[in-house]
């Protein structure tokens, strides 16, 4: 007997921990940043907890790691205000 497998197209990268995850409510993504990634991706929706990118909008590099959950949602938002148009096809 064979047994058929399916291998998935998922695109999931290994994060540095610990992970923070912010969600920007209006413009309906989460920034999501391991320490000590050199780099943060942004996903639409709500995506806090979750590890995988089938929602990535963009990864964003970044001179050093993040310190606190305070600076994840700073850049959040000024990442937010430097690209209008990919927050605009908002679910």
């Amino acid at each position: 007997m064979t047994t058929s497998r399916t291998a998935f197209a998922m695109t999931t990268r290994t994060y540095g921990l610990p992970c923070a995850w912010h969600y920007h409510p209006p413009a309906n993504i989460t920034v999501r940043w391991g320490r000590p990634d050199h780099a943060f991706t942004v996903h639409r929706g709500n995506q806090r907890g979750t590890r995988d990118d089938h929602a990535l909008i963009a990864t964003v590099p970044v001179a050093q790691g993040w310190l606190d959950d305070n600076e994840v949602a700073r850049k959040a938002c000024a990442w937010v205000r430097a690209n209008p148009e990919l927050v605009g096809g908002r679910r």
